[in-house]
């Protein structure tokens, strides 16, 4: 993503994990991205709620340029492997939208740890609002 649209991306390193790009034009609305914090911090509550909506929205991966995409609702539910101690480094994060329309979509996103442990599932309500001129 553009610097200008997410300046938030710069404390983070997100390197994709498939061919899906944001604004590529794609065939589905699913994003998949390996994502560390540059500062190195432990994967806590904290560091996964904001993992789970770090990537764009899904409809990105359809779309050519971008629209706003504000969410109205966002909820996190957590595993035991987040009280565990997920450790710190890369995360594999999956955010995807099966439902759009009427100017709603929802979007479902999972992370994982580097180890393969499920360490939480978020869901949001987003208002899709048209492009800008």
């Amino acid at each position: 993503m553009p610097g200008q649209l997410a300046p938030f991306a710069r404390q983070l390193e997100i390197r994709p994990a498939t061919a899906d790009l944001p604004l590529a034009g794609g065939e589905r609305a699913e994003l998949l991205a390996w994502v560390r914090f540059t500062d190195g911090r432990p994967l806590d509550a904290g560091a996964v709620v904001t993992l789970t909506d770090v990537l764009p929205p899904a409809l990105y991966a359809l779309w050519r340029s971008p629209r706003p995409v504000p969410s109205a609702e966002l909820t996190v539910h957590f595993t035991d492997a987040v009280d565990e101690s997920a450790g710190d480094g890369w995360s594999l994060v999956r955010i995807r939208t099966d439902h759009a329309g009427a100017g709603w979509a929802v979007d479902d996103s999972t992370v994982w740890a580097a180890d393969g442990r499920l360490l939480a599932l978020g869901r949001q309500s987003r208002v899709v609002r048209g492009e800008r001129p």
